[in-house]
């Protein structure tokens, strides 16, 4: 040990010269269940290789704090191990932050459950174990009935307070093999581990419907509420977390139009669900072959110059029974029937050709971005594709950019990393969409390094209420800017969210107070303004 800079007494609160005159002293200091893994990585420096750890240490006084450090070592020309530099830092308030917004992210503000997101990470783990012990396990979803319809009478408080008394109630039937969340406005999802046989599913959903149909006094209102309740088991009725919540919300739907109160076993026969549902997957088929898709591109705009900044081309269908389909409604279904890459393909190929065509009317053109799958990002030869559309209509690639959800990328991270390199190599942006909603792990915007972040507008919508979503969406912003990424706010509707927004520093907006999504011709009115 060569020298100690006096910096570590602030760390481990022991001098510096103790350090000197025992080389191992650190090692005493770190944290037992840590030890192994520092150890570990020790044997990386005779190999000459560099490293960078994050472990707890206890101090001399008993505190523990996070520290990072990193050990650069030395080899001798017969490439023996002669020196070790090394620098140590105190990470503990940015671990504790890191740790808080981890918690905002996978949990849901008002009852503080797990979310949609964390529930499918945590149920696909619990399959994992299932399908090792060969067990199975039951998913149940709760749909919570005229609980919109409270919400529109009584308001939204009232409504939020219902459901924290529900959720408390619930949070009884949770242990180790049970897993209780909020995945929907009026929807819970429960998971029981090692329960298939009808009698159980039949004893806990009457047990289920007995906690949530007691009398709720919230102020002066005496509050009754029912469910409806869908049940499907693993691996019966699905051997992976969509289609285990598939077939449960399905099973939901099929006991609500039974009767209120009431539960159904998933059936196969539930999968024609709907006539409509069933049509339009047949009419989705023939859509693309009869030109009843169009594109409406929405801007968006700096936050303060209101100057176009980039816009988002979003898919439309003309439908020739029931009009205008709303995307949420066909989007799935494309999902389902794989023709979301065929989609896709025309998707980039019409904003390529609209790119050229605002470019030949000597427009001065901005990026538009493009909500892409991954079942299209998984397609082979999708970035040879996305070349060749670039180079047929001769658009600069940093004029497109793909938006994806985590959703679209927990399953299959390293091959969507690999494409997303190939494309950025070339100039071709990312933006990591509805970042927020559910299961938003850090680890994806460190290691996908997308150059945007898009704030969902479910927290735009509450920005200005003086409550978690407000802290959520604080954290994201600031988040953003401590990793330098360009943040965008959607769905910006009143002068409210917008004087929020501004105070905090969010650059970017996307929202009806700005403008609806528009037809082309309009957006070449607003490329000749520049200003909105």
């Amino acid at each position: 040990m060569i020298v100690c800079s006096s910096g570590v007494s602030n760390i481990y609160g022991e001098d510096a010269i103790k350090f000197l005159e025992d080389r191992d002293l650190w090692e005493s200091f770190i944290h037992p269940d840590d030890k192994p893994a520092v150890e570990k990585a020790q044997h990386q420096l005779q190999k000459g290789k560099t490293i960078r750890q994050q472990y707890r240490i206890y101090t001399k006084t008993g505190e523990m704090k996070w520290v990072k450090d990193r050990c650069i070592p030395t080899l001798d020309e017969n490439g023996t191990l002669v020196r070790i530099d090394g620098i140590i830092e105190e990470i503990t308030a940015e671990k504790k932050y890191m740790d808080q917004v981890e918690y905002l992210a996978t949990h849901d503000h008002v009852t503080n459950l797990p979310n949609r997101r964390k529930f499918e990470k945590e149920l696909k783990n619990f399959i994992r174990q299932m399908k090792k012990e060969k067990n199975s396990l039951a998913v149940f979803y709760l749909g919570l009935n005229r609980f919109k319809h409270i919400n529109g009478t009584l308001g939204y408080d009232i409504g939020d307070r219902l459901l924290q008394h529900i959720a408390s109630r619930l949070k009884k039937f949770v242990t180790p093999d049970v897993m209780l969340a909020r995945v929907g406005e009026d929807e819970l999802a429960i998971c029981f581990l090692s329960l298939a046989h009808i009698n159980e599913c039949q004893k806990l959903a009457a047990a289920l419907f007995q906690e949530i149909e007691k009398e709720i006094t919230i102020d002066d209102f005496s509050l009754y509420v029912t469910a409806s309740i869908g049940i499907s088991i693993y691996p019966h009725d699905g051997e992976d977390v969509t289609t285990l919540l598939t077939n449960a919300n399905l099973a939901m739907r099929r006991a609500k139009e039974i009767g209120r109160s009431d539960w159904q076993l998933y059936s196969p026969l539930m999968d024609s669900e709907t006539y409509k549902s069933y049509h339009l997957e047949k009419g989705l088929r023939n859509a693309l072959l009869q030109n009843e898709f169009f594109i409406e591109y929405q801007p968006k705009v700096h936050t303060n110059s209101r100057e176009i900044d980039s816009i988002e081309a979003l898919i439309r269908w003309n439908h020739p029974e029931w009009g205008r389909v709303s995307p949420k409604d066909f989007i799935p279904l494309a999902e389902e029937t794989h023709l979301i890459i065929e989609l896709g393909d025309w998707v980039i190929d019409h904003v390529c050709k609209q790119l050229q065509q605002w470019k030949n009317q000597g427009l001065q053109t901005v990026p538009v971005s493009i909500n892409v799958s991954s079942k299209h990002l998984l397609k082979r030869g999708f970035v040879e594709h996305v070349q060749k559309t670039l180079a047929r209509y001769n658009i600069d690639p940093s004029f497109i950019e793909f938006e994806v959800t985590e959703s679209s990328i927990i399953q299959y991270e390293e091959h969507v990393k690999k494409v997303m390199d190939e494309l950025k190599k070339i100039g071709v942006t990312f933006a990591l969409d509805d970042f927020g909603t559910g299961f938003s792990s850090l680890s994806h915007l460190k290691d996908f390094e997308f150059n945007t972040l898009k704030i969902d507008k479910t927290f735009i919508q509450h920005a200005t209420d003086k409550g978690k979503q407000q802290a959520i969406t604080k954290s994201i912003l600031y988040l953003a800017h401590a990793l330098n990424m360009k943040v965008i706010a959607e769905g910006v509707e009143s002068k409210e969210q917008l004087t929020f927004l501004q105070k905090h520093e969010c650059s970017f907006i996307q929202g009806y107070i700005v403008s609806k999504p528009a037809a082309p011709q309009k957006i070449a009115d607003y490329l000749k303004k520049r200003f909105l």
